[in-house]
């Protein structure tokens, strides 16, 4: 296991697609810190503080389509180019491969989603001031019931991915359902407690009201998701 996720990660540093998504990331956040806020966003959310930057960061799901493509691409790609027959070859058992590709996809989507939620902050403490106010002990509790749900998230991911068995197919398959789970269908199913205890709906609050289902969710799609790609993969044929 240990070899494997020493390759993921050597692979995952070399991964250009990466930077590149950072890149566009960190521009965004600089265009808006220079812009600011907009007026009438303050006064329709009531924000004040750079807390509420925060906590709008931490539950932000607007670059779900980002996720989708960095996780079809990065292990689509060992699927097209044949280097999955090579670690299958050297006696790696095939979830090994799977847990090994999900840890290095989901530290991309963390750092992704850091990047993202640093920068909000920080247009918020520009407007409004660079205050501790409202920050807690909590808030780490938060951060990691987001990150579970972003595992459960990059396992799904993985999963099409895998049913795909190809970075062609596997990105237009998870764009399009990242699309459809993480944006459009939160038009329609605001308020809705299954759909916002589901990874396509970060945890909105650090409330243990949210948290503790969030948390109880994530960990059960994690579980169930690894388990049925291991199975798929058993069972697919990866070609010489």
């Amino acid at each position: 296991m240990m070899n494997l996720l020493r390759i993921e990660g050597y692979k995952a540093r070399r991964f250009i697609p990466l930077y590149i998504c950072l890149g566009i990331i960190i521009l965004m956040c600089i265009d808006w810190f220079c812009q600011g806020l907009k007026q009438e966003a303050i006064d329709y959310w009531q924000f004040g503080t750079m807390y509420d930057g925060f906590a709008q960061g931490v539950q932000d799901c607007s670059f779900s389509f980002l996720y989708g493509m960095i996780v079809a691409w990065f292990a689509g790609i060992d699927f097209t180019n044949r280097t999955l027959h090579r670690a299958i070859v050297s006696g790696n058992k095939r979830w090994k491969i799977i847990v090994s590709k999900l840890i290095s996809t989901s530290v991309m989507i963390f750092i992704i989603h850091a990047f993202e939620l640093v920068g909000q902050t920080a247009v918020f403490g520009k407007v409004f001031g660079f205050s501790f106010e409202g920050f807690s002990a909590r808030d780490l509790l938060w951060l990691g019931v987001v990150a579970l749900q972003i595992i459960a998230m990059t396992a799904f991911y993985l999963f099409i991915t895998i049913i795909c068995g190809n970075v062609y197919t596997a990105l237009f398959a998870c764009v399009t359902v990242s699309a459809l789970g993480g944006n459009i269908l939160r038009n329609f199913l605001d308020g809705n407690f299954i759909y916002e205890h589901s990874f396509f709906c970060l945890a909105k609050s650090s409330s243990a009201a949210d948290l503790m289902p969030c948390a109880a969710c994530a960990i059960i799609a994690v579980v169930v998701l690894v388990l049925v790609a291991s199975l798929v993969f058993n069972k697919k044929d990866v070609a010489n």
